[in-house]
């Protein structure tokens, strides 16, 4: 008799419910953090989300996005479909006037439908789990995905490639379970390499930096010909996924080899890298709690399931092989990033930590059935565990909100309205909606300066030093200006950033500004928050100094 295929059953009401609270609990979450942010031309937001709002035009525009270096493509094309979907039957020209005109609604707009697209990622992911597990708090698990770290949850909320590297990882994971399902993976080997290979491409054209997760595949599908199948749907999912940069390839691609051929992180000097920093970056990138013990708990149940295997009592080989795809993925995750050890880098192993959890504990189950009294433990502390993470992550949201609640505060302490009568130069990075727009405009092109001449303060200007930070430029709206006579022009000058001030030791207020502003001099400095304004002619209130 041919043996029947185990079939779990279908979630009850209760079932649905719970796998519903966790996406809603994201939704809510995102929403209230991302309102306690404030606007996105705060000087903590700005970067990068203007930059893709105008990309996202660029391509409404039908013309090559600018800003293609990590490539983000997905974001662009995305949020162009989204402006596209919010202004049904209007014109490229028109949709681009209501842009410029309102950024913030449109940001919020785009950034929305990722917070949705991210919560749907979680349901799903979730049903897989309990489809394939039949264990609620385990598909539970699985759903703690955003919340596993706040780094992740503070990136998924705004129009940059970390949201979108959210949702694609919730679907490889969805699908990495999927193939834990008894002889669903025998049977539909080229469909689950075709499935594969799309989400890697959607990833990579998302951000490159996520490539080692996608290394995940390799491990569960097994076998030479559907290997190579995955590698041919991830390139051309890549090249679909990237063709509204396709007049920027090479702007890619010379990025990617000054990158590759340096010490430091943006190029420098000539190597491969510097290695003393180097291993402090990896040490760095491994000192998060919920990374290094999942991971080093990983790495013990993999050789407890090797040793097993020799004495003749092999673990289930699906859940050995995803659970080793996942450690390598995450190891070589590190590795390619540690040059610049910022834990935004990390998000796609993050994200994989619950199902690196989960397939830990099962295999730990599994090894451990002839002790009852280890399994009497088991199933309580992964509960235990659950409702623990739960509530400190709670706890992380909330100080999260905080956190940018203050800096919001903070940034709109002093108003940019009250020097109305004189010249506001920015630098890097100033809470101002011109600087933000002006920044966006340039890195992506400046194909919108002439437009924004005529909707922005002609009293706006921008201490440029993005690309060559060895001096300053003053920048207006159509270009760089001399700085003498924009000063001449005005009864007062204020100047307003964060970066004033650049490790190690550079101190860019004391070295490039004389050198820019010859005889600068100020009659009064004050703070607002972590930004420094200094003032020529006017005091911190926006009164004139005799």
């Amino acid at each position: 008799m041919e043996k029947r295929q185990e079939i779990r059953p279908r979630p009850g009401l209760a079932a649905r419910w719970t796998l519903l609270a966790l996406p809603l609990c994201y939704i809510a979450a995102a929403l209230w953090v991302r309102s306690q942010g404030g606007p996105s031309w705060l000087w903590f937001n700005l970067d990068p989300d203007y930059f893709y709002l105008l990309d996202a035009l660029n391509i409404v525009n039908l013309t090559t996005p600018g800003h293609v270096y990590h490539p983000g493509t997905t974001v662009e094309w995305l949020g162009a479909l989204v402006l596209r979907a919010a202004n049904p039957g209007a014109s490229a020209d028109a949709i681009t006037g209501a842009v410029l005109a309102d950024p913030e609604t449109h940001l919020r707009l785009i950034g929305t439908v990722f917070i949705v697209l991210n919560a749907l990622g979680v349901l799903v992911l979730g049903a897989v789990g309990w489809r394939v597990f039949g264990d609620l708090p385990a598909a539970a698990f699985l759903q703690l995905a955003p919340f596993i770290s706040t780094v992740v949850l503070k990136h998924s909320i705004y129009v940059k490639p970390e949201a979108l590297l959210l949702l694609t990882v919730l679907m490889l994971a969805a699908v990495a379970v999927l193939t834990l399902q008894p002889g669903l993976l025998e049977r539909h080997k080229g469909r689950f390499a075709a499935a594969f290979g799309v989400i890697a491409g959607f990833g990579v054209a998302s951000k490159i930096t996520a490539v080692p997760v996608f290394l995940l595949p390799l491990f569960v599908l097994g076998g030479v010909r559907p290997r190579i199948l995955y590698g041919v749907w991830a390139l051309a999912a890549l090249i679909v996924f990237t063709l509204p940069a396709l007049g920027a390839y090479d702007v890619f691609f010379a990025w990617m080899a000054k990158v590759s051929h340096g010490t430091s992180a943006y190029g420098g000097a000539p190597g491969a890298t510097d290695w003393g920093v180097y291993v402090k970056g990896i040490l760095k990138l491994f000192k998060r709690p919920a990374f290094h013990v999942v991971f080093i708990l990983s790495g013990l149940t993999l050789i407890g399931a090797w040793w097993r295997s020799r004495q003749g009592r092999p673990a289930p080989v699906p859940e050995v092989r995803l659970l080793a795809g996942i450690w390598v993925a995450q190891l070589a995750h590190v590795l390619l990033v540690a040059k610049q050890p910022n834990a935004i880098y990390m998000i796609p192993s993050f994200v994989l930590i619950p199902l690196a959890l989960v397939l830990a504990w099962r295999l730990m189950s599994g090894m451990l059935a002839d002790r009852p009294a280890a399994m009497r433990v088991l199933g309580p502390g992964l509960a235990v565990l659950l409702a623990a993470l739960v509530a400190a992550q709670g706890y992380g949201v909330s100080k999260l909100g905080r956190q940018l609640g203050r800096d919001h505060k903070a940034a709109l302490s002093i108003d940019n309205g009250r020097f109305e009568r004189c010249a506001r130069i920015n630098l890097y990075a100033s809470s101002n909606p011109s600087f933000a727009l002006m920044l966006g405009d340039y890195v992506t092109g400046s194909r919108f300066s002439e437009r924004l001449a005529v909707l922005r303060p002609a009293n706006d200007y921008w201490l440029e030093h993005w690309w060559d930070q060895s001096r300053l430029v003053l920048r207006g709206w159509r270009g760089p200006e001399d700085i003498t006579q924009v000063l001449n022009r005005y009864p007062c000058v204020v100047y307003r950033g964060t970066h004033w001030y650049r490790p190690p030791h550079r101190r860019i207020l004391d070295l490039l500004m004389p050198k820019a502003v010859p005889g600068i001099k100020f009659d009064a400095i004050c703070k607002a928050g972590k930004e420094t304004i200094a003032t020529a002619g006017v005091d911190c209130d926006g009164r004139a100094i005799p």
